[in-house]
């Protein structure tokens, strides 16, 4: 693990990327540039409060339209009807196809942003995304689909001209979080490049010291999830696993969880599910216990890492998955970037926290970005009128 963090640290010094993508994004000036374009040329370092400020309690009522950073002292931007205004949701690790990202290749930026990771990554990424195989997409599927949630950013541009200018707030799910920085300006779309390198191989490093699974249980309303995984806590403790894990990786919806944890307590819920309430359940192709103490090791990777990486405040009201609350500045973006590797996604939360508001007052715009509609679905099972408000970015 320190090796795969020293890389990581080695690479961060060369500067040399950064000049490159500075000379290949030169236009007419400011005002002709995409949004896209304004994010890849700025890889500017700014300062922050040298002290963390206190982890607030989760706070599941939070405003979804939070001022600008640095704007939030001593005044307050005035009234926008929320109808007028859009929010961005980024997918996470699973979105992944093949043949994702071929209907952006014929929009020069996005074509150019896969270009871009390539040469940063060291690998191309559009084929991997369109040719796969699926097996090397696996593999690779954390920088694939940042890339191409972060591309289909410029489909928003071409059908929805304006759609992103009144973007005020965004979430994303796990990886999706990433995402949602780089386009809030919080992190380089470089440095963001490295730090999901680095953390898809400090995760499959975690997964390898110890093995685990992620399952998907959907559940009965009178389900009684928490003592099926203490019994199956238990199960495993019996079957010799020292400290066993079993708990909810991903808060999705009422009916909906996804648990991880040592794989003799994962086959107790398949086997013994039904006495629990748990209507049916299925496994998650995935490498690990993500979202999970097994995951302590990419925790402290991504930690020591991230000393190393230039981050700011967001310009917008980013959620954070681990509380369920906006990021504030950005030692709260490198502690719980940090964090959540081996925290719960509480994504039904966050999507309570993003949408809270006065009865009677409209939703925004709501853009699904990227691939899979495991976004969209989710929102409607989470708050059905933010649903009707929202719309898929297909790529």
């Amino acid at each position: 693990m320190q090796r795969i963090t020293r890389n990581f640290c080695d690479v961060c010094s060369r500067r040399a990327l950064v000049r490159t993508l500075s000379k290949g994004s030169q236009g007419n000036g400011e005002k002709d540039k995409t949004p896209l374009r304004r994010l890849l040329d700025d890889a500017s370092a700014f300062g922050e409060a040298s002290t963390e400020a206190v982890e607030p309690e989760l706070r599941w009522a939070t405003q979804p339209y939070a001022a600008r950073a640095g704007a939030r002292e001593g005044r307050r931007d005035a009234r926008v009807e929320p109808r007028d205004t859009t929010v961005l949701l980024f997918p996470g690790q699973g979105a992944q196809r093949v043949g994702m990202g071929r209907a952006l290749q014929d929009i020069p930026a996005a074509k150019q942003m896969y270009e871009l990771a390539s040469s940063i990554v060291g690998w191309d990424v559009a084929r991997v995304c369109a040719e796969g195989p699926e097996d090397e997409l696996t593999r690779r599927c954390q920088t694939a689909v940042l890339v191409t949630s972060l591309a289909a950013l410029e489909r928003v541009r071409d059908e929805r001209p304006g759609a992103l200018e009144r973007v005020r707030a965004a979430a994303g799910f796990s990886l999706g979080e990433i995402a949602a920085l780089v386009f809030a300006d919080a992190l380089s779309l470089e440095r963001a490049l490295r730090l999901v390198e680095l953390r898809a191989a400090a995760m499959r490093a975690a997964a390898a010291a110890r093995p685990g699974g992620m399952l998907t249980v959907w559940l009965a309303p009178d389900a009684r999830l928490s003592f099926a995984l203490l019994r199956a806590r238990e199960h495993a403790a019996e079957r010799g696993v020292d400290a066993p894990v079993c708990q909810v990786a991903n808060y999705l919806y009422p009916a909906c969880k996804v648990v991880a944890g040592d794989e003799e307590a994962l086959r107790f819920i398949e086997r013994h599910g039904s006495e629990f309430g748990v209507r049916r359940s299925a496994r998650v192709h995935v490498e690990g216990a993500f979202h999970t103490p097994l995951m302590a090791r990419a925790e402290a990777a991504l930690r020591e890492a991230l000393r190393a990486v230039d981050v700011r405040a967001p310009r917008l009201a980013v959620f954070s998955c681990v509380d369920a609350a906006p990021y504030r500045d950005a030692a709260g973006v490198r502690r719980q970037l940090a964090r959540h590797v081996a925290r719960p996604v509480r994504w039904e939360q966050t999507l309570h926290a993003l949408y809270a508001r006065p009865r009677g007052e409209g939703f925004p715009l709501t853009l699904a970005l990227g691939p899979g509609a495991a976004l969209r679905s989710t929102l409607r099972q989470v708050n059905a009128r933010a649903w009707d408000s929202s719309l898929q970015i297909d790529v």
